[in-house]
């Protein structure tokens, strides 16, 4: 039996209703020639988007999904199809270079290889450098006939404006709560002591993204998560000491505990601010910050988001740095926000 491209078994359910939109335009010859495939991370942008370079690509034509059995299924099976194209930073944490797009509107400009469409797909279109995206932004204003570029992005309004004006939108939508639990519970191990509570505090955690909320589990980034803010709660209580916090953080992967660290000040500033809960992205944490933002001041805490995005842009910038002493300072700099109480 023929394999299929790989692309074709991964379908999620909450995937349908983009999905059928498209086929719709497909059929209709109205797919426009640059889409930006919009979503939080963990819904699964990319799969969609082979998916639909595939339907694209395939030869047999008029259906509602790639065939698999196609010569140009094949070569897309094998990463070998030569109409096809995957941009996305060469390294985690880069940007994507303007030689990239270069290359790309090289393959673009020539006939396709295998008679049909050809597809680009950007992968990340929040790391093209403003030199790339202005490359691109040429390649979009005249993309040539049956030439399509699906660019993906967690919020598509801080694309160039110059580059939205020249595509249309599709939002992956976040799926309905039931929905996204009844899924991840099917995908949890069985022997899960409790599959219904893990899944409903990973989707918590992942903002909605079951596919963050399954990569959550497997790296059990979750328990990482707990353990900080059990640590953090502790210095603010006069339980713990930032030196012996920072001793058991250096070793840890500081990236997404930074990112953890920098979405619980956000929500400390709107608790700030608005003294309203019914939107915070973590409502787990929302008696500790409900504390902190009590006996804390405003200057004080953005001061501490100034830092934490300021080491966390270092790190993506692959600085050569201390990760002790980063988290002795950002500790103390927490430790600062109150002092400490039992109530806490």
């Amino acid at each position: 039996m023929t394999k299929e491209p790989d692309i074709l078994l991964h379908t999620y359910p909450w995937h349908q209703d983009q999905w059928h939109q498209v086929n719709q335009m497909i059929r209709q010859k109205r797919l426009p020639h640059a889409l930006i495939i919009g979503g939080v991370p963990g819904l699964g942008k990319l799969t969609f988007a082979k998916r639909l370079a595939a339907a694209l690509l395939c030869q047999q034509g008029e259906i509602s999904d790639a065939c698999g059995q196609c010569k140009s299924c094949q070569l897309l099976a094998a990463n070998s199809h030569p109409d096809f194209r995957l941009m996305q930073p060469e390294e985690s944490g880069k940007a994507i270079l303007v030689d990239q797009v270069r290359n790309i509107q090289h393959a673009m400009a020539t006939t396709a290889q295998q008679g049909g469409a050809r597809v680009v797909i950007i992968n990340g279109a929040a790391d093209l450098n403003l030199n790339a995206a202005n490359a691109l932004l040429k390649q979009l204003e005249e993309p040539g006939d049956n030439s399509f570029f699906l660019l993906l992005h967690q919020w598509p309004k801080m694309l160039l404006p110059t580059v939205r004006s020249r595509c249309q939108l599709l939002d992956i939508i976040i799926p309905r709560p039931e929905q996204a639990l009844s899924w991840l519970e099917e995908q949890l191990p069985e022997d899960e002591e409790n599959p219904r509570a893990t899944a409903e505090k990973l989707i918590a955690l992942a903002n909605g993204g079951p596919l963050k909320a399954l990569q959550l589990h497997a790296s059990k980034a979750h328990e990482l998560r707990h353990q900080m803010l059990v640590q953090l709660t502790a210095i603010l209580r006069g339980n713990a000491s930032t030196l012996e916090v920072a001793q058991s953080w250096h070793k840890q992967p500081l990236e997404q505990m930074l990112k953890w660290w920098i979405e619980w000040i956000n929500d400390l500033i709107k608790l700030k601010m608005t003294g309203n809960t019914a939107h915070l992205a973590n409502p787990d944490i929302i008696k500790l910050l409900q504390a902190v933002a009590q006996r804390s001041s405003i200057k004080a805490i953005y001061r501490l988001l100034h830092r934490l995005t300021e080491q966390l842009s270092f790190i993506n910038q692959r600085r050569n740095l201390n990760n002790q002493l980063v988290c002795e300072e950002l500790l103390h700099q927490w430790y600062l926000l109150v002092r400490s109480d039992t109530s806490l």
